[in-house]
């Protein structure tokens, strides 16, 4: 699949690893989007830029950094250190799948109250984010 930022100074391909949306709730991605960040996981290493001029990554966590474009800003991808684990802005895909579903929430126990997802989801709490990611170090 294709994708890239608002402006279209960088842009990608990847495979998705399947269709599965990944809502993060946590005061990283809030303060980024003013609201949460939707995700899909790719299949690890298939992330690779076309134009990646205005490719800026930086280190938001001891386990995990994330990927935007300098140019306008859009955020593209949060991915471990290692590259074991990537996913990505859904809406940075050129074309979304039709089949996309909202599958899990993240940081769920940092959701503020005035806003919540009609549909059922698996719901995991920082703690558990940060035990998954924090172990494989």
């Amino acid at each position: 699949m294709k994708g890239q930022c608002v402006c279209g100074e960088t842009a990608f391909t990847v495979t998705l690893k399947d269709h599965n949306v990944h809502v993060c709730h946590c005061s990283i991605c809030r303060r980024q989007t003013s609201g949460v960040i939707m995700t899909v996981d790719t299949v690890q290493g298939s992330l690779n830029f076309d134009k990646q001029k205005y490719l800026s990554v930086y280190s938001s966590s001891d386990w995990g950094e994330r990927g935007f474009c300098n140019a306008c800003g859009t955020n593209l991808f949060w991915r471990t250190k290692d590259h074991s684990y990537c996913n990505i802005n859904v809406f940075s895909l050129e074309e979304a799948p039709e089949d996309l579903r909202l599958d899990m929430e993240i940081y769920i126990d940092n959701k503020p109250e005035f806003y919540s997802f009609s549909n059922r989801t698996q719901k995991m709490t920082e703690a558990e984010v940060v035990a998954l990611f924090s172990s494989d170090q």
